[in-house]
């Protein structure tokens, strides 16, 4: 017995015996040696063959019959078939790469975010809910977040809606598994084509009917919805995802019209409708209904950042029951310190001055981008510019195939999205000109003539 870790001793006489009873080195209810005869045999204390004895016990390999001792707990021999064991490969964890420049969609600039005040207002969570962090939260959040999120989007996006209504959660991909809860088994579930691809990845995973729904100008196409016939559909109305199409007042209401009359439901993302250039901010499609049809998702990943994980969704009166009675019994995941952190930062109007600040910034680097791709490309690109978000389209005339373009921006080092990654099937390479979604909330704005002429070699010969 090693005597160098005094502190340790207990663990290598509980490993050996362990290994010594499952080898079958001792005979069922055979009696141990006592606490102090072991402790002699081995020159050890005996507490730490009492602390070894007493492990034993606690797992089941020994037992001990009061006045008389310790005993081995009678075991069978463990079946082990050789085609079960499976042996993994040990991989080094993947190297998420980083990029020279991004295009990206999906992320945002976290470079002003209020350090600071997000730290000490965290540090107010931890004095004041305490009593809330150790607990299992509510089911649909904190109600004073759910209260302060019923504010925003009554003057932000003209919704009236009640607190009990808002559900919490990590992500707007958990609150679609949420709805699909309380949605009848065979529903059959219309998406935009070009869409967000994870929500069909979600959907399928659930054996749902997908019905992929083309884009007009308008937006999604109401006559292949209503020859589709869904009971539910997904749209991002105020800024379609990807294309950035803004679906105007008539098909809103040719949409909510025909889910009145077939008693269907809307999911509405409004994903980034927070960032609106040049005009007002575009009502929600919930704030026309009249009918209890629209349940709508919004999130705090582009306005603050994708780590935060705090999205939600409003819920018609009509499903709020049906969520409560199904998910009875589910503990919500998303972080509750974060969530009241958010809470204080809404209350005390950090939040709404930070989003008036990245507006004023993603505005300049969206104009400044605009600006830099016309000189460059000149007659060889299309832009779409909708106004809104934090992408937008492009078509560039080029040579080049979608895989090729891929792998090029690769090469050379930046972070570029196809329409075919939105697309239920690939896009013909055939085309004179090839679609590009291009983010700009990662771009700084002194390096975006270097990062659009390197866009230009990765695009044109």
């Amino acid at each position: 017995m090693n005597q160098n870790n005094n502190t340790f001793i207990y663990r290598e006489l509980y490993n050996n015996l362990k290994e010594d009873i499952l080898s079958f080195k001792y005979d069922s209810n055979e009696k141990l040696p006592s606490k102090r005869e072991m402790a002699q045999n081995l020159n050890v204390s005996v507490n730490s063959v009492k602390t070894a004895y007493e492990q034993l016990l606690e797992e089941g390999y020994i037992y001990t019959l009061e006045r008389k001792g310790y005993f081995i707990e009678p075991l069978e021999k463990l079946i082990v078939e050789p085609q079960t064991t499976h042996t993994l490969t040990t991989t080094a964890p993947p190297q998420e790469q980083q990029y020279r420049y991004s295009f990206s969609h999906m992320s945002t600039d976290i470079t002003q975010f209020p350090v600071d005040t997000w730290t000490k207002l965290m540090k107010q969570v931890f004095k004041n809910y305490s009593h809330r962090l150790s607990a299992i939260p509510d089911l649909k959040g904190p109600i004073e977040l759910r209260q302060a999120i019923a504010k925003l989007v009554s003057y932000k996006r003209g919704i009236q809606c009640n607190a009990e209504q808002i559900v919490i959660a990590s992500g707007t991909n958990v609150l679609l598994k949420q709805i699909m809860d309380v949605m009848a088994d065979d529903s059959k579930i219309a998406v935009e084509n070009p869409g967000y691809f994870r929500f069909r990845d979600i959907l399928h995973k659930t054996n749902r009917t997908t019905i992929p729904i083309d884009l007009d100008d308008r937006g999604i196409s109401m006559s292949a919805i209503k020859a589709a016939a869904p009971d539910l559909v997904i749209v991002t109305p105020s800024h379609q995802f990807p294309m950035g199409t803004i679906m105007p007042i008539s098909r809103r209401i040719d949409l909510l019209n025909w889910l009145t009359k077939t008693n269907g439901y809307v999911i509405e993302d409004d994903y980034d409708s927070e960032f609106k250039y040049n005009t007002d901010n575009i009502p929600s499609l919930y704030s026309f209904d009249k009918s209890d049809r629209v349940i709508y998702l919004g999130t705090f990943s582009k306005t603050l950042m994708p780590g935060l994980r705090l999205s939600y969704m409003i819920l018609p009166t009509s499903l709020v029951e049906q969520f409560e009675h199904i998910n009875n019994n589910v503990i919500p995941d998303f972080s509750m310190l974060n969530a009241l952190t958010l809470y204080l930062m809404i209350k005390d109007g950090h939040y709404e001055r930070y989003i008036k600040k990245m507006h004023h910034l993603y505005e300049d680097k969206r104009a400044q981008l605009i600006e830099q791709l016309k000189q460059s490309f000149e007659s060889k690109i299309k832009i779409h510019d909708t106004h809104a978000g934090l992408h937008f389209i492009v078509e560039v005339e080029t040579e080049y195939s979608y895989d090729d373009i891929e792998t090029r921006a690769k090469c050379y080092d930046i972070e570029l999205y196809t329409i075919n990654r939105f697309t239920v099937a690939p896009v013909s390479d055939q085309t004179k000109y090839k679609t590009l979604i291009i983010g700009f909330s990662q771009l700084e704005i002194e390096a975006i003539p270097e990062a659009v002429n390197i866009l230009k070699q990765v695009l044109i010969h």
